[in-house]
């Protein structure tokens, strides 16, 4: 036995010195690298399998409140939908707050409506829906004194367990504003409560931009940094296909283009959550 072990060493040591051994392996790694330099170029997302490296969001328990913070009607669904459901059905309280009126193209009763069969879908009632009212579109245009009033004391009177609200590098006006706001708030009042960030406009997210459930949502790689920490909530298909219905319902969006490609694409396998680590 010591002599096949022997001779096995001798074997290996021999291959690793060989010169053609050494660059057919630096020439694999080069090529690794350069495919990833390549997808990264041309997709900017983080690779499908990395989703498996994710940690799972906490989800709430019986009891505990969940507050949302939806800048238009449909971005609570396409955003978070299955979270918020799953958290229903656990027994949580969801509340949502619908900060504008989506009424960028006139039509506030329609997507109003909308709001509220989406989110009945998911499991909220309409007693645990506020509206707001801010103009669509213009929300970096209002008083940031006002709205961190109204959303402080919309915090203050329901108490949440948990407040999600869109992700700060968003580059929407309206979602960007609201997150701002929301941090700010976060910041100076409730710095260890449990807060979660959804991200939805994205040059480079979500990909492949498409209906295809059969994919992961995964985050553009410049927005990885070690201050942000990204996290997965797996659909189990019955919440996949309660989330599938109700971003159906928005009818008025998925009349457009562009707004029915986001839409689509954002039904997947898991929903992509980010959560600042500095206030860890």
């Amino acid at each position: 036995m010591k002599l096949i072990n022997g001779e096995v060493k001798k074997f290996v040591s021999g291959v690793i010195r060989n010169k053609k051994f050494r660059i057919s392996i630096l020439i694999i790694v080069l090529a690794g690298f350069g495919g990833w330099l390549i997808y990264a170029r041309y997709t900017q997302v983080m690779p499908q399998p990395t989703i498996y490296f994710l940690n799972d969001v906490v989800l709430p328990q019986q009891g505990q409140k969940v507050l949302v913070f939806s800048p238009h009607p449909d971005d609570e669904t396409i955003g978070v939908g299955g979270y918020i459901t799953q958290s229903v059905k656990n027994g949580a309280i969801v509340q949502i707050i619908l900060v504008t009126n989506g009424n960028k193209h006139g039509l506030e009763e329609k997507r109003y409506d909308e709001f509220k069969k989406a989110t009945s879908i998911l499991g909220v009632p309409e007693e645990n829906l506020i509206f707001l009212n801010y103009p669509d579109g213009k929300l970096q245009k209002e008083n940031e004194d006002k709205l961190f009033e109204d959303f402080k004391s919309q915090i203050d009177e329901f108490n949440p367990n948990i407040i999600i609200y869109p992700n700060s590098q968003d580059q929407h006006p309206d979602h960007f504003t609201t997150a701002k706001v929301v941090e700010k708030i976060l910041k100076e009042r409730y710095q260890k409560i449990i807060s979660y960030q959804y991200l939805i406009h994205h040059p480079c997210f979500p990909q492949p931009q498409k209906y295809d459930p059969s994919f992961f949502l995964l985050p553009p790689i410049n927005m990885i940094s070690f201050d942000k920490e990204w996290q997965r909530f797996m659909l189990p298909q019955e919440i996949e296909d309660q989330k599938n219905e109700a971003v159906l319902s928005y009818k008025s969006q998925l009349k457009t283009p562009f707004a029915r490609r986001l839409l689509l694409a954002m039904i997947r396998q898991n929903e992509l959550f980010s959560l600042d680590k500095t206030n860890d």
